[in-house]
């Protein structure tokens, strides 16, 4: 009896352990970094994840290296408990400034129309898809009048972590 009553308490507990961690649907990518090819000989970019503050946040920093200056920007992602989503905000070396929320979805993310507003307006929206547990793939689309029109799409796979000290995220 005593065993069965361990068990269930066991089990109650786990559940709201789901719903105290809402940024859960990153956790394949926390801990890590990931490296993909622009199409076009665009660089290479680099991304490495990494819990902020006991897991509240995640940061993502990245840096994209090829035959231009590296460009580079770092992303927070973080859980609005009033809007019930994962929301983020993103800044890169060249001034650009972005905001969204990331909708998780069953192989990955949906990143929802969101806009780009410096230096300039765009609207963007993205989709992340987890290929397996070493790669995910990723796709960015612009808005171009009532049309989406794909930007890229870059196939990311798990690499060694790079140091800060090297420039790499």
């Amino acid at each position: 009896m005593l065993n069965t009553l361990l068990m269930f308490a066991a089990l109650a507990g786990a559940e709201p352990a789901v719903a105290t961690d809402p940024l859960q649907p990153l956790a394949f990518l926390v801990g890590a970094c990931w490296a993909g090819d622009f199409p076009k000989d665009g660089g290479r970019d680099t991304h490495c994840f990494e819990p902020m503050f006991g897991g509240k946040f995640v940061r993502d920093r990245h840096v994209v290296r090829g035959k231009h200056p590296d460009y580079s920007g770092e992303t927070i992602y973080s859980w609005s408990s009033k809007q019930k989503q994962i929301q983020f905000s993103y800044w890169s070396s060249d001034g650009d400034v972005e905001n969204g929320v990331a909708t998780p979805v069953a192989d990955g993310f949906d990143f929802p129309e969101h806009h780009l507003t410096e230096p300039k307006e765009i609207t963007m929206r993205a989709r992340w898809r987890k290929l397996d547990a070493d790669r995910y793939e990723a796709i960015e689309e612009q808005k171009d009048g009532a049309t989406w029109k794909t930007m890229w799409k870059v196939e990311y796979q798990r690499v060694p972590a790079v140091s800060p000290d090297s420039g790499g995220h």
